[in-house]
């Protein structure tokens, strides 16, 4: 699958080969895919959600960490192996009773690691968390 064009349809079908079966259970999609960025949706769940129905934050770093995963193919044109180095999270307000978006964008890709930062927003694009990753591209 490595060779694969980086297309929406290819990310799409690449997902459940990637990441473990709990983040699947999540049910996160991919909305759209470019040589720029990428945005993924986390559906509400009230099973994410801790006392007074504040999607947790555990839910959100796991969104952010998968959304760089696809910033890295990003920034390789191509679907590679990478592992999580450094995600530096800020929280910014709660995210209550909403769809969770993340807008991942590449910082700067070399040839062993990958810079990128993702934000999160509600449905009403109110910004939730802002995250810095760098991720390291395995052999």
């Amino acid at each position: 699958m490595n060779d694969k064009t980086l297309t929406l349809d290819a990310a799409r079908e690449y997902y459940p080969t990637i990441f473990a079966p709990w983040i699947q259970d999540l049910n996160i999609s991919i909305e759209q895919i470019s040589d720029e960025e990428v945005t993924m949706k986390l559906p509400y769940n009230d099973r994410l959600c801790r006392i007074g129905g504040i999607v947790c934050g555990q839910s959100l770093m796991a969104l952010i960490d998968t959304c760089m995963v696809y910033v890295c193919f990003i920034g390789h044109n191509k679907f590679i192996n990478c592992a999580t180095v450094n995600q530096n999270t800020s929280f910014l307000r709660p995210a209550i009773d909403t769809d969770i978006i993340a807008t991942g964008k590449l910082v700067k890709s070399g040839r062993t690691l990958v810079f990128g930062e993702v934000l999160l927003e509600d449905k009403n694009t109110k910004s939730i968390c802002h995250a810095t990753l760098t991720y390291a591209v395995l052999p």
